[in-house]
């Protein structure tokens, strides 16, 4: 059975904008590692001024996210398999590190969010309009 051209046009269309919707509603993951005073995790919830300032931004963006403390090792793995939207908190922007992930605005001194290649450029355009509105970290 042959399916005509304009119906199977319009299943892919709506199986394009099903996995858009899904992408939509998971929350972007924001990895950081402990590195206190600037973020850390005290009796199981994240805290320290790049927590809030990264918190803040995303509320201010309306990007739903969650915050989840990784080791620094795993974080570099899950952005060289880029399987999903997500970033990484605190890193510095060093040469070769654009070509593997996304970088944002800065965060404090030098440190940015190095988000996964499968962050939608649109939500890294609203973090970056978002932090460079911020207020500097205290």
């Amino acid at each position: 059975m042959m399916i005509p051209p304009a119906r199977l046009a319009a299943a892919w269309a709506a199986a394009a904008m099903a996995a858009e919707a899904q992408a939509a509603a998971s929350p972007l993951i924001v990895h950081y590692n402990e590195r206190s005073p600037y973020h850390y995790t005290e009796r199981g919830v994240p805290q320290g001024p790049a927590i809030a300032k990264v918190a803040g931004a995303l509320a201010a963006a309306h990007i739903r996210y969650t915050l989840r403390s990784t080791p620094a090792k795993q974080q570099l793995v899950l952005l060289q398999k880029n399987e999903a939207p997500a970033c990484m908190l605190a890193w510095v922007d060093l040469p070769g590190r654009d070509g593997k992930g996304k970088l944002s605005e800065k965060i404090y001194d030098e440190r940015r969010l190095w988000c996964t290649k499968a962050t939608p450029d649109e939500v890294m355009q609203r973090i970056d309009a978002a932090l460079h509105n911020a207020a500097p970290p205290k």
